[in-house]
C-alpha cells in the first residue's frame, strides 16, 4: 500500500546532519568551501509539503537531530575559532540563519503553523546550541519555542540522539559543557574530533575540498599518498603535529589524558562508530522498541529482534564512499517518519525525499 498522507493525524518527522553552514557565496562574492549543504530548495518543498493540505490539520513535529547547523564550519578568519564563547556562538548561528534566509524563513512559517512544533538535539557539529542564550536566539528568529533535549529524546518507546556520544573522538562530557578556569570567558569544552574539524580540516579542505566529504578519511589519506603525493603526505604530515599539538602540549582545550588518546588512536581517526552496537544496547531497555541516531551519514533500518529496530537518517548532504559496502557517491534526501495509527503504537519507516511532484518513497534497506 503506498503512502497516504490522509490517514495521518499525528507524525513526527526526523531529520540530522544538514551541516547548514554561512551559504555558497560569501559577502565578498567568493566561494564558500566550508558549505556543504546545497539543498535549500529541496528542504524547503519538504517543509511546504508537510504544512499544506491533509497536514493543516495533522499534529506534526519536526525532530533535527544533530548537526542541523555547522556552527564549527562557519568562518576561517576568527582568530581563536576554538574558544566558541557564547557570543561567538551566537555570531555564528546568526551568519548561517543569514546565508540561508529563504530555508530557515520556510523553517519559521512551518513552526508557527498551528499544531506544528520543533524539537532540536544538538550535535557535535553545532555545539553552539548548548549555550542557553544561543538556543533563544535560535528560538527567537523562528518566533516559536523550540524544544532542546540532550543528549538524548525518548517517548512513546522512542529513543533519539545523534550518536556522537559513543565515540572517544567525538563525545561531549555532560556534566562539564563549559571551561571556565584560565580563560578571559567562558568557552565551550569542545572534545578532539571537534578541534580536528576546526585546526585540521577547515584548513586541508582550502587545498582539496572534498576531504571532509569522503568515507573514511583514513583510506582517501592512503590513496593520496600514491595517486596525489604532494598533498597526501602533506595532510599526513600536519595531521601528526596536529595531533601531537593538541594531546602533549597544555592548553585548556587540549585534554592530554593518556587513556583518551590512545583511544582515539584506536579509532583511527574514522571519527564515526559503530552506532548499531549501541542500539542493540539501549533497545535492551523494555521501554524503548525503536533507537533513530543520525552521526554516521549513513541511512539505515536494522531489525535486532522481535519488535526491536535501528534507524539512521543519513545526511543531505553529498558523500562518496570508500568501504565496498557502499562503494562511490551518495545522495539521498532521507529522512524517518513515524506515524500514530489509530489502534496500534507508532511506527517508524525509512523514507527518501524525492520533491514535491513526487513527494517520498521508503527506501528498502
Amino acid at each position: 500500500m503506498g503512502f497516504q498522507a490522509y490517514a495521518m493525524k499525528k507524525i513526527k518527522l526526523v531529520v540530522s546532519d544538514f551541516h547548514i553552514a554561512r551559504g555558497r557565496i560569501l559577502e565578498d562574492g567568493s566561494t564558500n568551501y566550508l558549505e556543504d549543504f546545497y539543498y535549500d530548495a529541496e528542504f524547503i518543498e519538504f517543509l511546504e509539503y508537510f504544512s499544506e493540505d491533509d497536514y493543516k490539520k495533522a499534529e506534526v513535529e519536526l525532530i533535527l537531530n544533530g548537526d542541523f547547523l555547522n556552527t564549527l564550519q562557519v568562518d576561517l578568519r576568527e582568530p581563536n575559532p576554538t574558544y566558541l564563547t557564547e557570543a561567538l556562538s551566537i555570531g555564528k548561528i546568526r551568519a548561517i540563519i543569514a546565508g540561508h534566509k529563504e530555508l530557515f524563513e520556510s523553517l519559521s512559517n512551518f513552526a508557527r503553523a498551528p499544531g506544528h512544533s520543533i524539537t532540536l538535539i544538538p550535535g557535535n557539529h553545532d555545539p553552539a546550541f548548548l549555550w542557553p542564550a544561543a538556543r533563544d536566539e535560535f528560538s527567537r528568529f523562528l518566533g516559536v519555542e523550540i524544544n532542546y533535549p540532550t543528549p538524548s529524546y525518548r517517548f512513546d518507546g522512542f529513543h533519539i540522539e545523534h550518536g556522537n556520544q559513543y565515540s572517544a573522538i567525538n563525545a561531549f562530557q555532560p556534566n562539564n559543557y563549559f571551561i571556565y578556569k584560565n580563560v578571559s570567558e567562558p568557552i565551550l569544552n569542545l572534545p578532539w574530533g571537534s578541534l580536528f574539524i576546526i585546526e585540521y580540516l577547515n584548513r586541508v579542505k582550502r587545498a582539496r575540498n572534498v576531504v571532509d566529504k569522503v568515507r573514511p578519511l583514513r583510506r582517501y589519506l592512503r590513496w593520496a599518498l600514491l595517486n596525489d603525493p604532494l598533498f597526501g603526505w602533506w595532510a599526513i604530515i600536519k595531521l601528526a603535529l596536529f595531533f601531537i599539538r593538541t594531546r602533549f602540549i597544555g592548553n585548556p582545550l587540549f585534554e592530554t589524558d593518556f587513556r583518551n588518546s590512545l583511544l582515539i588512536l584506536k579509532e583511527g581517526f574514522n571519527l564515526v562508530p559503530n552506532l548499531e552496537i549501541a542500539a542493540n544496547r539501549i533497545l535492551v531497555n523494555h521501554d524503548v522498541h525503536t533507537v533513530i541516531m543520525g552521526h554516521s551519514h549513513l541511512y539505515m533500518h536494522k531489525v535486532f529482534r522481535s519488535d526491536k529496530e535501528y534507524f539512521n537518517t543519513g545526511t543531505w548532504n553529498d558523500i562518496v564512499f570508500l568501504n565496498i559496502e557502499n562503494l562511490g557517491k551518495q545522495r539521498r534526501l532521507t529522512f524517518v517518519l513515524i506515524d500514530y495509527p489509530p489502534k496500534s503504537r507508532p511506527r517508524a519507516r525509512l523514507m527518501e525525499w524525492k520533491g514535491i511532484h513526487r513527494p517520498i518513497e521508503q527506501v528498502h534497506y
